[in-house]
């Protein structure tokens, strides 16, 4: 399956739509770091699987300037034999949606994925998630991720390594059902142990019952026909009484006393409720003779009638009173208005006295002096007093009549308060009359007399039935003692019965518990058969890988003394493990954790080899390999290195390659172009990133016209 284009909108680096063609032998993607290389291969993993598990969710996939707010990706393939497919798969935010349309077939979510699956990666039907298992086989052998190149040799655990080869060689459904099987041996263990437990337990329960057993003597109880009449009588008697009960069992039964004990705590229940009632008709009488005294309706009626009466003649004289004092209000102001002109011309008149001669002062006019002194001698002498203010007299009486009617009012109102209480008061003590009549069933509104009568007699009546009870229960205590001579041979009945039930019970779960063992023992063979199956099935399959694996390992030579390098598979604790030797052949050297002998750049060439022996070595979801900047994690030598194995695995696989460097690049253009017509080499150029995305220029790589030839 050949990758011949991919369409990125609001993935990662590409906010806008960009469209790339992939129709090409060998790819080459240049760009700065930043620009979105990276985001081309994660776009290729995500529509392929629906997961690119470094990123660690969804959320992350979109485009923080995504007009649409979503993230899509559509690719398309071209099948080995002929039929085209497109991979359209997009994120909302919330969920996603994929859509696979083969050769005009269309087909949506959980349809698409299953057909995906069968189509290019059928191992992955007999996994638990086929997605995972695409997604690994890819991540192992298709896309070498920039950040994650010595994961393989480093940071996965040897378990980890062989399950992963165990899917890229066809050996995964071994794995998986070996996991199956463990689950299940696990879950059969853990209920075989409680079934294990359930057997102990059920062998103590019996050992203990045959121990009380043994303890048990004496042959039995008194003669049954002689406490039969006090018995049956009993049971007839506390059913008069109230008690309810069926029809009484025999004494001779082991749950006789059982019984008897129950009905004795009914009867003192009941014996307690009569006290209580006897208790609850005596301080009714009590009560009773504590009625309060009854006022009429009528005699409040009147009281408030005379306090209206009352308030109206107030009100009247309350009107009165403010027109008198509004009266003598107005005559205060008049006499105090002549006194201030009285004062007035008085003083005017001694200023003239002073000044009074043969002319007017004030106009130089001739006048009578007599007449003008006598007069100014009375407008100057002191002022007398006039009648009194007739208004006074009335407000005073009025205000003497308003005072008496409110003393009035107020002692009214204090006589319709007691009245009022002492009503409410008889009608609270009725209430609480009413209540307490009907609690002992009788009638609240019968005469005084009548009701008295009544009382008497409900109190007679449970101290009779009080006395009977006592006696009742005197018999009872008389019979639970004759009944306990014989508990212990009813005890040994009933305990000889549940031995026997137990026993065969026991048998049974012994029975069972053997069966399960044995299912178990069988179960742990076919688990040990699973698993060295699938360990001879991936040791074969990655002993095939060996000799690939040596040779492009020896293309690119990262180390001057460890030469070699081979897969070593082993089983240990029931798990496959796989690991990288590589080894000195000259010295006789070797280890198995190549992290710790080689430098970085050494141990990054180890992890591609082993990348492309996987690649080219094993069936592969796509006919591709999708390297990811691999000049970050290589120096120049083994780069050289990498440049010539690219150059002869171009023939067999399609390679994606990018880079940040330009003079790689060019490099790769060279060794990478094409040399015959079906062949072809593109560029894609990534560069100028904004909020829409990179600058995408794409164009083809001349074909070689003169290839370069041997002479002889």
């Amino acid at each position: 399956m050949k990758v011949v284009s991919l369409e990125l909108n609001g993935f990662r680096a590409f906010a806008q739509q960009t469209l790339l063609d992939l129709d090409a032998d060998a790819v080459i993607v240049v760009g700065a770091n930043g620009c979105g290389k990276t985001s081309i291969f994660d776009a290729l993993l995500w529509a392929m699987t629906g997961r690119v598990t470094r990123l660690r969710g969804d959320e992350n996939i979109i485009s923080m300037y995504s007009a649409s707010g979503e993230a899509r990706v559509s690719v398309g393939l071209l099948g080995d034999d002929g039929k085209a497919w497109q991979i359209v798969r997009r994120f909302d935010g919330e969920e996603q949606f994929l859509q696979v349309e083969i050769g005009g077939e269309s087909l949506r979510g959980p349809s698409a994925t299953a057909r995906m699956t069968k189509e290019l990666w059928p191992e992955g039907e007999s996994a638990h998630d086929g997605s995972e298992a695409m997604n690994i086989a890819i991540t192992r052998s298709v896309y070498l991720q920039q950040d994650l190149v010595r994961e393989f040799i480093e940071s996965d655990t040897d378990q980890e390594r062989f399950r992963t080869v165990s899917e890229l060689v066809g050996a995964g459904i071994l794995t998986e059902l070996a996991l199956q099987l463990e689950r299940a041996r696990t879950q059969w263990t853990t209920v075989t142990n409680v079934r294990a437990r359930e057997v102990q337990e059920c062998n103590q329960r019996l050992a203990s019952l045959n121990e009380q057993v043994s303890r048990i003597t004496g042959s039995g109880g008194p003669d049954w026909p002689e406490i039969m009449g006090d018995w049956q009588a009993w049971w007839a008697e506390a059913r008069q009484l109230g008690l309810d009960v069926e029809g009484p069992p025999s004494p001779g039964v082991s749950e006789a006393g059982s019984i008897l004990d129950a009905a004795m705590k009914s009867l003192g229940v009941l014996r307690q409720s009569h006290a209580r009632r006897r208790e609850s008709a005596t301080d009714l009488l009590s009560f009773l003779e504590n009625e309060p005294a009854v006022v009429a309706e009528e005699d409040a009626s009147i009281l408030r009638n005379r306090l209206e009466t009352a308030e109206q003649e107030a009100d009247a004289l309350r009107q009165a009173l403010a027109r008198a004092q509004e009266h003598a209000a107005a005559e205060r102001h008049s006499l105090v208005e002549r006194r201030e002109t009285h004062e007035e011309l008085q003083a005017l008149a001694r200023l003239a006295l002073r000044h009074l001669g043969s002319r007017c002062p004030v106009c130089e006019q001739q006048y009578d002096v007599a007449k003008t002194r006598e007069r100014l001698e009375k407008l100057a002498s002191d002022y007398s007093e006039e009648e009194p203010l007739s208004a006074l007299g009335e407000v005073a009486s009025l205000s003497k009549s308003l005072e008496g009617h409110e003393q009035a009012m107020a002692e009214l109102q204090a006589r319709i308060g007691q009245v009022e209480t002492a009503s409410r008061t008889w009608r609270m003590w009725k209430a609480e009359l009413d209540r307490r009549a009907t609690e002992l069933e009788l009638h609240p509104n019968q005469t005084r007399t009548n009701l008295r009568v009544s009382i008497l007699r409900v109190v007679d009546h449970m101290e009779r039935e009080g006395m009977r009870l006592v006696a009742l229960e005197e018999l009872g205590e008389k019979l639970s003692l004759k009944l306990a001579g014989s508990a212990d041979q009813a005890r040994r009945v009933e305990m000889e019965r549940q031995v026997l039930s137990l026993s065969g019970e026991a048998v049974n779960l012994e029975q069972n518990l053997r069966l399960r063992e044995e299912t178990g023992r069988l179960a742990n063979q076919i688990l040990e058969g699973v698993r060295e199956v699938g360990s001879v099935a991936v040791a074969e399959q990655v002993e095939r890988l060996v000799p690939l694996l040596q040779r492009i390992y020896t293309r690119v030579d990262p180390h001057p003394a460890f030469k070699a390098v081979r897969f070593l598979t082993r089983v240990a604790r029931g798990r496959g493990r796989l690991a990288a030797e590589i080894s000195d052949p000259a010295a006789g050297r070797s280890s198995e954790s190549p992290e710790h002998v080689l430098s970085s750049s050494q141990a990054n060439a180890l992890a591609v080899a082993i990348y492309f022996a996987l690649n080219l070595g094993v069936r592969t979801p796509l006919s591709a390999a999708l390297l990811d900047d691999p000049l970050q994690s290589l120096d120049d030598i083994n780069l050289l290195g990498l440049v010539d194995l690219l150059r002869r695995a171009k023939d067999r696989r399609q390679l994606i390659v990018s880079t940040h460097d330009a003079r790689f690049g060019r490099l790769l253009e060279l060794k990478l172009r094409p040399i015959g017509e079906s062949q072809r080499t593109r560029v894609i150029e990534l560069g100028d990133w904004t909020r829409d995305g990179p600058k995408v220029t794409q164009r083809d790589v001349l074909k070689e016209l003169k290839p370069l030839r041997i002479a002889t």
